[in-house]
């Protein structure tokens, strides 16, 4: 009977250690996944600030002073709202 007792928990014991292995490897894989998914993010704002710089360059004079006026005036918009 200890016999069987001993190899039934050795068994639970083998078992746990598979599953807790196994998880451990699916937690690397989702995490490799999730850090792939980060740096693209990354890469795409960084493309994203590059390009905007590139736009305001390219801008004209007329089209920033417009741009500029939108920004006060929204900023404006913001400060009276807050202070009602």
């Amino acid at each position: 009977m200890r016999w069987l007792l001993a190899g039934l928990l050795f068994a639970l014991a083998v078992s746990l250690a598979i599953g807790t292995a196994a998880l451990r490897a699916s937690n690397t894989c989702q995490r490799h996944q999730v850090e792939q998914a980060y740096r693209q993010v990354g890469g795409r704002i960084v493309e994203l600030r590059r390009l905007s710089v590139r736009r305001l360059e390219v801008a004209s004079t007329e089209q920033l002073a417009v741009r500029h006026w939108r920004a006060l005036r929204a900023e404006f918009d913001r400060s009276v709202e807050w202070r009602q």
